[in-house]
């Protein structure tokens, strides 16, 4: 990365990503972003990240001030603006693929803010866990239906997998976390060794998402990130972005 942004300057062609609340969720955000960024350092292209001031950029920063773009900056004469939609045939099987890692770690690009890192709910998980994330899809988000999207997303699990991964380590610390707080609940009360938050998350890309379930969505991203493994109950952006900040095992 360090290389790449040495030379920065000198890339002629110039890409743009514009990233804005209703494109996804955070797992999008940085997953599409870190692909692009793969190509553009394998083709000396110059990439910036468009501040557009949304509630995710507050939590969540680049390492590097000069790749961020600003209306005030001076528009190049040759650019091509990147909005999510464009990468999804392209790069929404990374996940789901024996494409295991980026080219750069995502802890060299972005970074998350002291406000995440020194939360109370940070300081008091136990040094050690490992982390189970499961995503039931847009179908189950607790919301105005309203403003979902895609109200028939719902994404295949095996709950006998997710039972018997539990207690087969129920010697270990483990963080549960789900889209669907009920569902988590229901967990919870099943086994009482198993860590959630009672943070009220919500999908980013909804436009009736408040800046607190925003916070407290990074806030869950980050636990994963911290944890020393993570079992995918589920395909999900998330779990596979939190798993590649710090090259962690993802179990799916």
């Amino acid at each position: 990365m360090e290389n790449y942004i040495k030379n920065f300057n000198t890339f002629n062609e110039v890409y743009i990503y514009d990233f804005r609340v209703g494109d996804g969720g955070i797992g999008d955000c940085i997953k599409f972003f870190m692909c692009l960024l793969d190509t553009c350092i394998k083709r000396n292209i110059r990439l910036y990240y468009k501040k557009n001031n949304i509630e995710l950029e507050r939590y969540i920063k680049l390492k590097y001030e000069k790749i961020y773009f600003f209306e005030s900056k001076s528009y190049f004469g040759n650019y091509h603006i990147v909005k999510p939609r464009y990468l999804y045939d392209l790069y929404d099987s990374y996940e789901k693929t024996k494409i295991n890692n980026f080219i750069i770690k995502i802890k060299d690009v972005f970074y998350f803010t002291e406000e995440i890192i020194h939360h109370p709910i940070i300081q008091m998980l136990p040094k050690n866990y490992i982390s189970i994330h499961l995503r039931l899809g847009d179908k189950y988000l607790e919301t105005d239906h309203a403003f979902i999207q895609v109200p028939d997303d719902v994404r295949d699990f095996n709950e006998e997998n997710i039972f018997k991964y539990i207690e087969e380590n129920n010697d270990k610390n483990i963080f549960f976390c789900c889209d669907n707080n009920s569902y988590k609940l229901k967990l919870k009360e099943k086994y009482n060794n198993i860590y959630i938050t009672n943070l009220n998350i919500g999908h980013t890309s909804l436009f009736n998402t408040t800046p607190d379930q925003v916070l407290s969505s990074v806030i869950e991203l980050y636990i994963l990130t911290m944890s020393q493994s993570i079992y995918a109950g589920s395909v999900s952006g998330f779990s596979f972005v939190a798993s590649q900040f710090r090259n962690i095992p993802l179990i799916k």
